[in-house]
């Protein structure tokens, strides 16, 4: 049972935070980096990443709790903000909700990206955060967050192989392969995302008796 939950929470998780969506964008504002200050950066936005989505997933349910909010809220507002950022995805595109153009341009100028905006918010960003809320809330037993963070765990290590991979999956892939593979992904996070509305407004009993 907690094997087939860590599993969906893996798939889930990799979908938001899309390290494949990312490679293109990763490549372009590192462009004038070296290979050893390109690896460098990825490790400390992955561990900054891990950290800050693992502070949510330890933390979040009691945050919910003390605001009285449910877990069918969260599902509602965390499906309604995942479908945006899946809407973005399949038109080809980084969220809004994650950068903006203008962070983008500063991004490509700065020394350092490792900490914003590669860590935050394109790794551990709204549509992530919400996520592993939603997930610990989800998550029977005091060992909720321990399953969710093993399923950070997981996909973190999966998108530091991949972003260190950016060069080669790009030249075998090409920018359009990717983001071909970034719109599927975003159709499979919009049928996740309509789900957790779907199960939210269920779980809310808003349309018991009818």
């Amino acid at each position: 049972m907690k094997g087939s939950l860590i599993a969906g929470m893996i798939v889930n998780l990799f979908l938001i935070v899309d390290p494949v969506g990312l490679m293109p964008l990763f490549a372009t504002i590192t462009r004038d980096r070296t290979r050893r200050e390109r690896h460098r950066m990825i490790r400390k936005a992955i561990v900054v990443a891990f950290l800050v989505l693992a502070f949510f997933a330890a933390v979040g349910r009691h945050v919910l709790d003390y605001f009285d909010v449910g877990i069918p809220a969260v599902r509602i507002a965390g499906g309604i903000l995942l479908f945006v950022i899946g809407l973005e995805m399949l038109y080809g595109r980084i969220s809004r909700t994650e950068t903006t153009d203008v962070e983008e341009a500063e991004a490509a100028s700065k020394e350092d990206i490792g900490l914003t905006p590669l860590a935050i918010p394109l790794l551990a960003g709204p549509g992530s955060i919400a996520a592993v809320v939603l997930f610990s809330g989800m998550a029977e037993g005091a060992g909720g967050p321990l399953l969710v963070i093993a399923a950070l765990a997981v996909v973190m290590g999966s998108a530091w192989v991949l972003l260190r991979l950016t060069d080669r999956l790009l030249g075998l892939l090409g920018q359009i392969g990717i983001k071909v593979i970034a719109r599927v992904m975003g159709l499979l996070l919009l049928f996740v995302a309509t789900q957790f509305v779907v199960d939210g407004i269920r779980a809310s009993g808003a349309f018991a008796g009818r």
